[in-house]
């Protein structure tokens, strides 16, 4: 039935292409003709679409999750709830969402620094959580792996993150992508858990231990604290202070990795902290950084100290950071030492 109506409008197209003046001249000129006749129809659309795609596709990638309700489930309890957390944290923000600190400008997240920031941060605790395990849980035999599993990870893990196909560090030389090496220490963590549940190894908690992970944990945070201080010191009185966000979430970043981390460590060291009575300390110090990880201000603000209108979220999250901190310095002094 739409028959005739078709063939009727289609004739009329080719007529009027066939006496339309475009089909007169070549190609090239009549691109020419068509953008001259049709310039502000392009601009607007090109506008248009510019507009949107940024604003609108970032907000649509921008997701900072700082969900603190849940613990990672371990396979077999054999295996240390550390690593599956750490891997667990580098999974979520490589493969479960975008990993936007390395994305070129072409993609609508680049103007995004906050989930950037953010995403650095808990790489960053990752990290360093990740250091401190390959300094006190047992190597893998000779011949299993070479290097150790933890000690790839450690190196993975400490690639920048702001990498995509080339290094700006290295004269765009091409490199290997930041997800590609966050990737590879997956691997390597869950590698490593998995020789656990085999039993080709045996994590055995051990008081010393604990100590070294809550001084390289302790030391990182002890950072931002630093970070957080020296930018309140140098641009609280400034009137706009452009870079207080991405110290912000970077470091609110790795207080909420540190949570999940230390919520992590605290099952598999948990016997030990108990017997030494740091229990209560624990979930208080699990508290203040659950808390710092939760201050989420629609603005950003690095407002003086004694401001009566703007206020400081910056000196807010460094409060929070700077309890856990000293709890944690407290926990690992009242542990005992261990027996040879």
């Amino acid at each position: 039935m739409f028959d005739k109506p078709l063939s009727a409008l289609f004739s009329k197209l080719k007529k009027w292409l066939k006496n339309s003046s475009l089909m007169k001249i070549k190609p090239i000129n009549a691109l020419v003709f068509f953008l001259k006749s049709w310039w502000h129809i392009v601009t607007v659309t090109a506008i248009t679409v510019i507009c949107l795609y940024y604003p609108l596709g970032g907000w649509i990638i921008n997701d900072i999750d700082t969900n603190t309700d849940y613990e990672i489930p371990l396979s077999d309890p054999k295996q240390s709830a550390t690593i599956a957390t750490t891997s667990y944290i580098v999974n979520r923000e490589v493969n479960d969402k975008l990993w936007t600190p390395n994305l070129p400008f072409f993609f609508p997240s680049y103007f995004l620094d906050n989930m950037p920031s953010f995403q650095l941060g808990m790489i960053n605790t990752a990290a360093n959580t990740a250091l401190a395990l390959s300094r006190v849980m047992p190597p893998l035999p000779a011949g299993e792996n070479k290097p150790n599993r933890l000690d790839t990870a450690v190196e993975m893990l400490q690639y920048p993150g702001t990498v995509w196909l080339f290094s700006l560090e290295n004269n765009l030389v091409p490199a290997p992508s930041s997800t590609k090496q966050y990737r590879r220490a997956i691997r390597q963590l869950n590698k490593y858990n998995q020789a656990l549940s085999a039993g080709i190894i045996v994590f055995t908690p051990r008081a010393g231990d604990l100590k070294t992970i809550l001084a390289l944990t302790g030391g990182n945070l002890k950072r931002a604290n630093l970070d957080l201080e020296k930018q309140i010191r140098e641009f609280s009185s400034s009137w706009f202070d452009g870079k207080a966000d991405n110290v912000f979430y970077f470091n609110r970043g790795k207080a909420y990795a540190a949570f999940l981390e230390l919520q992590a460590i605290g099952r598999d060291y948990k016997e030990i902290i108990v017997a030494a009575g740091q229990y209560e300390n624990w979930t208080v110090m699990l508290s203040a950084l659950q808390e710092a990880a939760h201050i989420a201000p629609l603005i950003v603000r690095n407002g003086e100290p004694d401001s009566l209108t703007a206020p400081n979220h910056l000196a807010y999250l460094n409060g929070h950071i700077l309890k856990a901190r000293l709890l944690m310095l407290k926990i690992s002094n009242q542990l005992p030492q261990d027996k040879d």
